[in-house]
């Protein structure tokens, strides 16, 4: 394959943002029908999760950075990896918003959370039609 389309995207994060993160992309891939090819990696030490569909293949790289921070990188040879970055962080938040937005129904509060998860959910989906 030639690197001409080689795209990265990498992040250091807290703790709570690698958990966040990781389940947030892990699901979202699967949603996209990738399959999950499989997972390397030690406790404390570098983790790696391959997710391949026909296009091509995603990795998530994860690797310690210092005693609280984590290294992220998301790569791939032939698939845009930045719109599935987007995307998969706005579909997190709204999941994770989701149940406390269940308890707030008949509220103002619970009108604006469930606009805000609308919106999340919406906001990168045009550029994954487009890239897919």
């Amino acid at each position: 394959m030639s690197t001409a389309n080689t795209s990265n995207y990498e992040v250091v994060v807290t703790t709570a943002g690698r958990k966040m993160f990781q389940e947030a992309f892990y699901n979202y891939m699967c949603g996209l029908g990738f399959a999950q090819l499989g997972v390397g990696g030690r406790l404390g030490g570098q983790s790696s999760y391959d997710f391949r569909s026909d296009d091509g293949v995603v990795s998530l790289g994860i690797s310690a950075d210092g005693q609280s921070h984590f290294r992220m990188v998301v790569h791939s040879e032939t698939i845009a990896v930045e719109p599935l970055v987007l995307d998969a962080l706005t579909e997190g938040a709204a999941n994770i918003l989701q149940p406390f937005c269940e308890s707030l129904s008949g509220t103002v509060g619970g009108d604006t959370l469930r606009r805000l998860i609308a919106d999340l959910r919406d906001s990168f989906e045009e550029e994954i039609t487009r890239v897919g």
